[in-house]
């Protein structure tokens, strides 16, 4: 083992990924970070089968035999690194040295008719043997460690670990207002996808424009998903539908003006292993109804969030109304993504121990 371990990340979603969100922007950020930590007790070196960039190291496949099954392994075996690790649910076989894998949610066991079906099976074979196979499993929050223990009760709770993801990303960038950009708004950010809960959302902003006469717009940030027929074609079918807005997938500088614009961020989804946009609203000081899963489950009160489950469109159109009417933002600290990194590193060093 060399004086500063080396962990090998595998970092495909990076180089195969347009649009990056939730797990892409996950691997990216703590790349980054273990980047800018030049003096930290680990180095962290990203692979893939191809090198976009200088940060990734490229490892070639092996005619059309999977990948992550033998090429990455082989790599493993020959290359001069004491962890592995998988941040986005799986493990590849065959690797001798300390493994830690990131189970981000587990939707397709709670949540199975909102993922694809090819989804849902890849991640039935694949989470399976990694929550089996790793020395220590990273979670999201307090929720999917409890998920973990449950449809998985032989794994050793001191095995899990919970490591929020940081919020701020942003930071560093200029906002650049959008074309076409409606004022004043509510916002969601995410993919149109079931899990999302949307339809709930269009129906508690009909009951909000109809009982309580607001102004506002709902502006939903995102890319176009998976099983959201029903979604596009509910909001074809209302009477304020002009104040719907479907931005689609916009850069990081778009995304940062509408947090820095919005009025309320609105968040009914079903379940979120952390939820990435929710707690970036919250770093930007956007007051916020969510509800209460994942990341914003574990925060300590604060009068500028609000928790309700997503079970009555009048419920949640009262409280959007209540929260435009008396805002007050967020003041409470959400964590970095320096800070994400420093546990990560903190639990590579103790897996090198093992």
């Amino acid at each position: 083992m060399t004086a500063v371990p080396r962990v090998a990340i595998d970092a495909r979603i990076l180089t195969v990924q347009k649009e990056l969100a939730g797990v892409g922007q996950y691997i990216q950020e703590l790349v980054k970070a273990s980047q800018q930590d030049t003096m930290g007790p680990v180095r962290l070196v990203p692979l893939s089968f191809t090198a976009h960039h200088a940060s990734i190291m490229a490892v070639p496949r092996i005619g059309r035999l999977p990948w992550q099954s033998v090429a990455l392994p082989i790599h493993l075996r020959q290359g001069d690194y004491s962890v592995f690790h998988g941040p986005a649910f799986s493990l590849p076989p065959f690797v001798k040295i300390p493994a830690v894998v990131t189970i981000h949610d587990l939707a397709y066991l709670r949540f199975g008719e909102t993922v694809n079906d090819d989804t849902r099976k890849y991640l039935t074979r694949v989470v399976r043997h990694a929550v089996g196979r790793a020395d220590r499993i990273i979670v999201p929050s307090a929720e999917v460690k409890s998920d973990v223990l449950r449809y998985f009760p032989a794994t050793d709770d001191s095995l899990i670990r919970v490591i929020a993801l940081g919020s701020d990303r942003l930071r560093q960038i200029v906002a650049v207002e959008p074309l076409a950009a409606p004022l004043p708004f509510l916002l969601h950010v995410g993919t149109i996808e079931p899990r999302k809960n949307l339809e709930f959302l269009l129906q508690a902003f009909s009951v909000l424009v109809d009982r309580f006469q607001v102004p506002h717009h709902l502006v939903l940030v995102g890319g176009g998903g998976w099983k959201n027929h029903t979604f596009y074609a509910r909001v074809q079918e209302m009477k304020d539908k002009h104040r719907v807005h479907l931005m689609g997938y916009q850069d990081d500088r778009a995304v940062l003006w509408y947090y820095q614009n919005a009025s309320l961020y609105v968040m009914p989804s079903h379940y979120e292993g952390f939820g990435l946009p929710v707690m970036e609203a919250i770093s930007n000081g956007v007051p916020t109804l969510a509800t209460p899963t994942g990341g914003v489950r574990d925060l300590p009160n604060d009068a500028g969030i609000r928790l309700i489950e997503p079970k009555d469109p009048e419920q949640w159109a009262q409280a959007i109304f209540d929260l435009l009417t008396h805002p007050v933002r967020p003041t409470i600290p959400v964590g970095t993504w320096q800070q994400a990194w420093q546990e990560h590193a903190s639990l590579y060093r103790e897996v090198c121990r093992l």
